[in-house]
């Protein structure tokens, strides 16, 4: 059974640094540098945000957070 697939939930404790070092920590590939691709998906019932990023050149950025919306 392969854990890649799970989710893992927020811990803003995972970023550090100034304000240009965090966004580019979500918003850049860490293997190749390009622009992730973000998708989210509402669950409002349960007040979380599932969030699924992935890299369009390489795909080795795959990363899926859980976003406590309350």
């Amino acid at each position: 059974m392969s854990f890649e697939n799970d989710f893992k939930f927020e811990n803003y404790t995972d970023y550090f640094g100034d304000t240009l070092e965090v966004k580019k920590q979500i918003t850049e590939c860490k293997t190749c540098g390009a622009k992730l691709i973000h998708s989210h998906l509402s669950d409002y019932k349960n007040l979380i945000m599932q969030e699924t990023s992935r890299c369009p050149e390489c795909g080795a950025g795959n990363k899926k957070i859980i976003h406590i919306i309350n």
